[in-house]
């Protein structure tokens, strides 16, 4: 049976289960396709544990789940770990992310490959899932930056002619991985969303709520490309650009008690850590404050 209405979202490093298969337990290969094929055999391995909807945990996904409800649709993940997988199948706890300075991130740069060689190779043997499923499919398609950065050439398969049938979600970061002939694709989301009641939220949830907004809000889904994109930037004008608030001012040892807090969840990265500081627990921490503080940490932990 065809699929008519898809919703394409991105999984999250917040997981149901903390016991995970992890890259970091794979040999330093230097060859792309060499790493995709270890972490595939360590994937098949592993024990499915729950549906990709429940593993899944945060504001992105629940925010996912209005959306889909609403629009009664087949509800898809973009995973680097996994590829595109539907939310109802089986997988097992794992950690794969294309976040700067995550293990994969790190072993990308070993074998001089880029995230969208890692969308490739762990796609190969039913290459260019995406674009197959946006050729068949009403598909509304919500990613972060980092996301479109690993399947923009799956994404560039995409025919002119299926682009009508394609609505993008993304902040203005994701829009430089956004193939020239779907830029229409594109709904014109800023930071103005910030300032719609229930709407506010952070960076790594940006793409849902702005999806959440035109499906719940707008009721928009049945216009056209630009009539939609005109919508939106209606709805968009009547909204003041919220002016953010200082961060907080913390102690060194205030700061080193939330990363303590925070250290598995972001799986000791500086730069999601340091993300998660300053956007979603609003603290001010100076870029080299902080590099010394989370050295220290790491310096420990090591030990």
């Amino acid at each position: 049976m065809s699929i008519t209405v898809a919703v394409v979202t991105n999984c999250t490093q917040r997981k149901a289960s903390k016991e995970r298969i992890n890259l970091v337990q794979l040999p330093p290969f230097r060859e792309v396709g060499r790493l995709a094929e270890s972490w595939q055999t360590s994937v098949n391995h592993a024990v499915p544990i729950s549906p990709a909807q429940s593993m899944y945990q945060g504001r992105a996904i629940s925010d996912s789940r209005v959306a889909v409800a609403h629009l009664g649709a087949t509800w898809f993940f973009v995973s680097a770990g996994l590829g595109l997988i539907r939310s109802d199948q089986i997988v097992p706890a794992y950690d794969c992310t294309v976040a700067a300075g995550s293990e994969l991130d790190h072993r990308l740069k070993l074998a001089r490959a880029t995230p969208s060689d890692w969308w490739n190779a762990i796609t190969y043997r039913q290459p260019l899932p995406l674009s197959r499923l946006i050729a068949k499919s009403l598909t509304f398609l919500a990613l972060p930056s980092s996301y479109l950065c690993m399947i923009q050439d799956d994404l560039a398969q995409v025919p002119q002619a299926c682009s009508e049938q394609l609505r993008i979600f993304t902040s203005s970061a994701g829009l430089r991985y956004v193939p020239k002939h779907l830029s229409e694709c594109v709904m014109p989301y800023d930071e103005r969303l910030e300032s719609i009641h229930n709407f506010a939220g952070t960076r790594s949830d940006f793409a849902q709520r702005a999806l959440r907004h035109f499906i719940e809000s707008l009721e928009a889904t049945k216009l056209s490309c630009k009539e939609a994109a005109a919508v939106v930037s209606t709805a968009l004008a009547q909204v003041p650009r919220r002016t953010r608030p200082p961060g907080v001012r913390l102690t060194d040892d205030a700061i080193r008690q939330v990363l303590t807090e925070q250290w598995s969840l972001h799986a000791g990265s500086s730069t999601r850590l340091l993300r998660y500081l300053r956007d979603d627990a609003r603290i001010s921490c100076e870029q080299k404050r902080f590099s010394r503080i989370w050295q220290a940490m790491a310096t420990e932990m090591q030990s």
